[in-house]
């Protein structure tokens, strides 16, 4: 039976071919997926060993609960200490660091900005003992205030050369520097895709804001000493507040927090993958379908001559198991090239990602294996059971059996299956379900529409066909053919159903944040112009560009915005800080109770709706932790709806961000020009007091609208990318069902051809047919997506998002591209049609 199965297989070439490419691209997505993560786990915890390799034992502020990652701020360590550890037995060498802020530009002049990436100023260590495997590339170390050494990284992309004078932002003032070296770290040029700008100790600690102090101190054991032991004696001489760890901790640390922060990356990645091998699953199952009906009287043969029912289920078990396997192991290799694929794309739009040796690891191997198996063979278990089904009578029949009715049980399955999908959904946008049920949902409710499809496709075929009746004989067949079997047709439309309702669900949402974030600002501020990042992958611009602009002629009034992450109540979340003398003429935060003037350095304002979820009334005390204060005491001062331009849980005072986080950026600025005042006039003034920063610019409201709505686009443009693999195995679904149809319907061609067909019509028919199934995936997938989209933004209405947009020109594209995908689709099989022997056709079983 094996040796059966595998002939069989081999035998219809291109139903293999197709069939194992669609599995084989879902695998290759979810593999170069996890091939890309493992590789980017292996560089940054390369990378930061690499780093701390010199580095023993390091001396840093102590902080409860989740550590920050590498550039964020922790306490500060006092100069005095590192005197202290010197004297500990053991030491042989210690220096303290100093770390923050420090954007650097260009030989242009314009901002060397990561995606997403620290910019970061430091200093670098003297003793080169604690280098580790840091070194200088060209040139040499900082050595007074006008000095700096830059990554090479930053060296090579900024088209920097040694002498060269650059502009370094920080949270105060810009400054100007020599570069007088390029800094590498092993065999990187960068720190994981940050900027590094290095400075002499004194400079450091005056222009990153620890006078007095250092961020850390490292230190490096003598002969003998492990680090442990180390670390324990120093501990024991630190004062409280401190603490003391290894450096391979540090390094772990490290790799923890970066790898983690970009786990995000990989999640969206494989849910991408998974819907790529969730449309694969339909082409599996409908190519399987086929099969078995099309070898009825080879099935019911082998049934007259002693197969037994389990033997014919295990030879399409086996068929699906073989060719699962067989198109996984392609899958694995095509995962290679998909993982830098990936990693190219991603850095295209805007993430970059640290450049690594391929990193293949055995559970990688195996996932895709077992997926790419598992899936084929479960998308094959419903035809291997129907064949099992097949008569040794069905052997003696000239002509197959008619299609199967609708069934009863298919209707209620398919309506429950709806039920529950559309009742996950609805508890997950609507209600207390988690946020991650959505898929559940989806997954759910796609299935039970598949299930039901076969109910409504002849009808639906019909309507969209009806227009072919005006294209002669071929149109009308075509029509005919796509009202043929219902089952096929839905099955094979669902396919692309799924990726373009996802395309659609995304354009959707996409439009209606575009207006609802253009509606926000016109409801929600009173601002003439905006200062903010030039980037969106900025982090913030200098608090020094704020008072720059204060003084500009013809500026009523300027009103800093801010973000950023602390703990409230125990509890992780995001926060705005705003500057409560000017943010009631500059914002309209729709406050419910208290008033934004009245909000003071240790009092927060809280979201109308947390406040009521925890039972939070004016003048409760709430706990806060931040790195600047762990066990912060704020009383809330008032609670506002939460719409608009700020729309975080929690509001506090741009004093009380600053006291918490030191070296904190400025977000976004609403200005207020005087009365009488040219807008475009005054906009031009803070342009020109303004061009010294170059991580700062101002905008109207129409720039700042297309600004956010470019970014809107970028990501768009990232997701469509990701999802249109989904779409490519979908019409090769399709063109494996005009295939296979084409070599069913042998015999009705050759018919075709005896009684004067041309070739040409033939091809028509074909053609025509791929068209009319692409066209029914679009439409229901465009329709689908609109509803899915829709009730996206409508779930997130109270964030602000509460006007939905249809962008019909651009759903209308997707449907004018899946006609014409349809059209190339048909082009193999239609060939094959035309080209149908009509004697031996005539003859065919």
């Amino acid at each position: 039976m094996l040796s059966a199965t595998i002939k069989g297989m081999l035998v219809h070439k291109l139903r293999l071919f197709l069939t194992v490419t669609s599995i084989a691209l879902g695998v290759a997505f979810l593999s170069g997926t996890l091939m890309m993560n493992s590789s980017m786990q292996r560089a940054f915890d390369g990378l930061f060993r690499s780093i701390n390799a010199g580095t023993d034992a390091v001396v840093r502020g102590a902080v409860e609960g989740e550590q920050p990652g590498p550039g964020e701020p922790r306490p500060a360590v006092p100069a005095s200490v590192l005197e202290d550890v010197r004297g500990v037995e053991g030491v042989t060498a210690a220096e303290g660091m100093v770390e923050g802020y420090a954007l650097l530009t260009d030989s242009d002049g314009q901002p060397i900005q990561p995606a997403g990436a620290p910019t970061l100023g430091m200093t670098l260590p003297t003793d080169p003992s604690l280098l580790g495997e840091t070194e200088l590339r060209a040139g040499r170390p900082p050595a007074s205030a006008d000095e700096v050494a830059v990554d090479a990284s930053s060296f090579e992309k900024g088209n920097l050369a040694l002498g060269d004078k650059i502009t370094v932002m920080f949270q105060g003032p810009a400054r100007t520097f020599t570069v007088v070296g390029a800094v590498g770290y092993g065999e990187a040029d960068d720190l994981g895709g940050a900027t590094a700008a290095y400075f002499d100790v004194d400079t450091a600690q005056r222009l990153l804001g620890n006078k007095g102090s250092f961020d850390s101190v490292v230190v490096k054991a003598a002969n003998g000493t492990s680090d442990d032991d180390l670390t324990q004696r120093i501990q024991a001489s630190l004062p409280a507040g401190l603490e003391a760890i290894t450096g391979e901790e540090v390094a772990d640390e490290q790799t923890e927090a970066v790898t983690g922060g970009l786990g995000f990356i990989t999640m969206a990645l494989t849910g991408f993958a998974g819907i790529a091998l969730f449309v694969g699953s339909f082409i599996i199952w409908n190519t399987f379908s086929m099969q078995v009906a099309q070898r009825t009287r080879e099935l019911a043969l082998l049934r007259a001559i002693g197969a037994t029912r389990r033997q014919v289920l295990r030879t399409i078990v086996v068929e699906a198991a073989v060719l699962g396997a067989g198109a996984s192991a392609i899958g694995l290799l095509l995962g290679v090239g998909m993982s830098r694929g990936l990693t190219s794309l991603m850095g295209f739009f805007g993430l970059s990602m640290p450049s690594a040796p391929l990193e293949v690891e055995a559970s990688t191997i195996a996932i895709g294996l077992a997926v790419g198996t598992l899936i084929t063979v479960a998308a094959a278990v419903a035809p291997a059971r129907r064949a099992t089904k097949v008569l040794p009578v069905e052997a003696l029949r000239d002509t197959p059996p008619a299609a199967e009715r609708f069934s009863r049980i298919r209707l209620g399955i398919g309506a429950l299956m709806v039920t529950v999908g559309v009742g996950i959904l609805a508890t997950a946008l609507f209600g207390p379900a988690d946020a991650l049920m959505i898929p559940v949902g989806v997954v759910a409710s796609i299935l039970g529409l598949t299930t039901l499809a076969p109910l409504f496709m002849r009808g639906l075929a019909g309507v969209i066909s009806w227009p072919l009746l005006r294209r002669g004989v071929p149109g009308e067949l075509a029509r005919q053919n796509a009202m043929r079997n219902p089952k096929r047709t839905a099955s094979t439309a669902m396919a692309l159903v799924i990726g373009l309702t996802m395309v659609a669900t995304v354009s959707v949402f996409a439009a209606s944040f575009k207006a609802s974030f253009a509606d926000a600002l016109s409801s929600s501020t009173n601002a003439d112009l905006y200062v903010l990042t030039p980037s969106s992958q900025s982090k913030g611009y200098s608090p020094e560009v704020v008072d720059m602009v204060r003084d500009v002629e013809g500026v009523e009034t300027i009103s800093p915005t801010s973000n950023g992450k602390a703990e409230f109540d125990v509890a992780e979340a995001a926060f705005t800080s705003i500057d409560p003398a000017t943010a009631g003429d500059a914002l309209n935060l729709g406050m419910v109770q208290g008033a934004v003037t009245d909000l003071t350095d240790d009092g927060v304002v809280v979201k109308e709706a947390v406040a009521n979820s925890h039972g939070w009334e004016l003048g409760d005390v709430i706990a806060g932790s931040f790195p600047g204060a762990e066990h912060a005491r704020l009383e809330i001062q008032g609670t506002y709806e939460a719409k608009g331009m700020v729309n975080t849980d929690y509001v506090i005072s741009g004093g009380a961000h600053t006291t918490y986080f030191p070296d904190r950026l400025e977000g976004t600025a609403m200005v207020l020009v005087a009365d009488g005042q040219d807008i475009e006039v005054v906009e031009d003034r803070i342009a020109d007091v303004i061009v010294d920063q170059p991580d700062a610019t101002v905008m109207t409201q129409s720039e700042f609208e297309g600004e956010a709505s470019a970014v809107i686009d970028q990501m768009l443009g990232l997701v469509t990318v990701l999802l249109l693999l989904a779409v490519v195995i979908a019409l090769l679904g399709i063109v494996n069902t005009l295939a296979l149809s084409v070599f069913e319907r042998t015999r009705e061609l050759g018919l075709l051809r005896a009684v004067g067909m041309t070739r040409g019509q033939v091809r028509a028919m074909v053609r025509w047919e791929s068209v009319v199934i692409s066209l029914i995936g679009a439409l229901v997938g465009a329709g689908l997506g609109v509803g899915l989209g829709a009730a996206l933004t409508r779930a997130l209405a109270d964030e602000g998002l509460e006007k939905i947009a249809i962008p019909l020109d651009q759903l209308g594209l997707y449907v004018v591209a899946a006609a014409l995908a349809g059209v190339l689709a048909a082009i193999g099989p239609s060939r094959s049609a035309s080209n149908v022997d009509v004697l031996r056709a005539v003859v065919t079983d």
